[in-house]
């Protein structure tokens, strides 16, 4: 039986489907230096690791010298296009927010760990009016890599006074569970997302990751039978 105390969420493929917009976003980039566009999926399989690997993989697939200064320029015009003029298609999987929303009824504080950047992640809560689900928000700066690397969870564990055993990761990729190992926190996997191509129960089998389900909800359910009364 697990005695948590938190629950740590990625965004992108965990509890929001998000790829229509994240397409939106690159394929502007493309027309705004008059390259080919992506398809949905071609943008699905190169997401992971954050926005900037993000816009690395789709400018070195279309033949750019992705030198950092040139990334740097390409990920502020991305920015700008996704909080000025993405179309909004996002979409939460069924059950997602309702199950956070029980979570945070049942005690648990619910915390957002995302490769988003901080402004895109901000707007998009504000836009959703869910920025109240979240004790803590996480998000890359100068000081705290993406995940995998570690850092966001810690700083999290750090904001929240809480031990890693006493914490829950959520999420869709290798790079939510890398990040959890990182820390030596449990991770429950959901089979919504991307995992950059890879079918995630597929990975986890591979890799020593035990505990997939199909959604947030199911994580939910998994959740309340295996807590102490």
């Amino acid at each position: 039986m697990k005695n948590y105390k938190a629950v740590l969420f990625d965004l992108d493929g965990t509890l929001v489907d998000s790829v229509d917009d994240l397409a939106y976003g690159v394929n502007s980039v493309m027309d705004f230096f008059r390259k080919p566009r992506f398809t949905r999926e071609e943008v699905a399989r190169m997401i992971g690791k954050g926005v900037r690997v993000l816009l690395e993989r789709a400018c070195e697939a279309r033949d750019f010298v992705a030198e950092p200064a040139f990334i740097d320029q390409v990920q502020t015009l991305y920015e700008r296009i996704m909080t000025q003029r993405a179309p909004g298609k996002a979409q939460f999987y069924p059950g997602a927010l309702e199950a956070v929303e029980q979570m945070r009824a049942s005690g648990y504080r619910t915390v957002l760990v995302t490769n988003k950047s901080e402004a895109m992640t901000k707007d998009f809560l504000k836009k959703q009016n869910i920025e109240h689900l979240f004790d803590l928000v996480v998000t890359p700066n100068k000081d705290r890599r993406p995940k995998p690397s570690g850092d966001m969870l810690r700083s999290a564990l750090y904001d929240l006074g809480c031990d890693c055993k006493e914490c829950l990761m959520v999420g869709d990729s290798r790079n939510d569970a890398l990040e959890a190992a990182a820390c030596g926190m449990d991770v429950a996997l959901v089979e919504t997302g991307y995992n950059e191509g890879e079918p995630i129960d597929r990975w986890a089998r591979k890799n020593g990751f035990d505990n997939v389900r199909k959604d947030v909800a199911a994580v939910w359910q998994w959740l309340k039978n295996n807590s102490p009364e």
